[in-house]
């Protein structure tokens, strides 16, 4: 393990893991805490969970990643939109989405004969901070976060993973599919989908401005939300790329689209997301 009080923290909370199971995103907070609990020495199984609330591409990611580690990895297909909070997309969704994933997850273990892992998930000290309505669920259930209980923040964690050859240290979070949607919007598979291959486009566009312009180029973080109107909401919008993302959301039937640069995409629909915005280049 890498020195450091951060890596002596969490390798502290992985010290008494030796059989774990991981929920495993993806994203930068699972694949790293699979990573360092393997260099730990602990034996770990992957779960990751698919189903229409999920980008395929994010669980193509997540599986082709589990492979290359040599990481043993189990699928769970979830389907959160007949709960009742999420078909109204309450305020509770995450709650709900959450509760049942988990239990989905242990249901899994148990049919395999792994029901004495430890279940953990990758959830940050950052994550205590915000609006998480799933972190209630992860503590009913048992859940053990050991980024958080290490004190492990997004900065720490992007640290640490870049000095230990985690590979894309700055991978940029990507919250499930419902969170691109106003509360009260009912989410449908269709439109979900509509959404996912929105932003793999815009993705797309994204790096190939990064490839051109550098760290300065493309959009940095960024979503599509529905207010119940199309927003596309940026780190940054380069003018150059106004056109271009007008006519990638209007492919996918998302038009006309409000254009916002907000610095910070998190939390959107639980904070000030009544910001001056602009209509396409106006």
């Amino acid at each position: 393990m890498v020195g450091g009080a951060d890596a002596a923290r969490l390798g502290e909370a992985l010290a008494g893991l030796p059989r774990m199971a991981v929920a495993l995103s993806g994203g930068l907070d699972s694949r790293f805490l699979c990573h360092m609990a393997l260099a730990s020495g602990c034996d770990v199984l992957a779960l990751h969970a698919d189903g229409p609330h999920v980008p395929p591409a994010e669980s193509e990611a997540a599986r082709r990643w589990a492979r290359e580690r040599g990481l043993r990895l189990l699928t769970v297909t979830h389907d959160p939109l007949a709960l009742p909070e999420v078909a109204a997309n309450s305020r509770e969704r995450c709650y709900a989405c959450k509760c049942a994933l988990l239990a989905a997850l242990r249901r899994t273990l148990d049919a395999a004969g792994e029901a004495d892992r430890v279940l953990c998930d990758g959830g940050n000290a950052d994550d205590l901070h915000a609006f998480r309505p799933g972190l209630r669920a992860v503590a009913e259930a048992g859940v053990r976060s050991p980024l958080a209980l290490a004190g492990l923040g997004k900065d720490a964690i992007r640290a640490l993973a870049r000095a230990t050859g985690l590979e894309h240290p700055d991978q940029a979070a990507r919250p499930c599919l419902l969170t691109r949607l106003a509360y009260g919007m009912r989410p449908r598979a269709r439109l979900l989908a509509r959404l996912a291959r929105a932003e793999a486009a815009l993705a797309a566009l994204d790096e190939t401005d990064r490839d051109a312009h550098g760290p300065e180029g493309g959009f940095g973080e960024f979503r599509l939300r529905l207010t119940p109107e199309p927003l596309f909401q940026a780190m940054r919008l380069p003018a150059r790329l106004e056109g271009a993302v007008e006519e990638l959301l209007a492919a996918q039937g998302f038009a006309p689209a409000v254009l916002r640069a907000t610095g910070t995409v998190s939390g959107f629909f639980d904070g000030a997301a009544a910001a001056p915005a602009r209509n396409g280049r106006g």
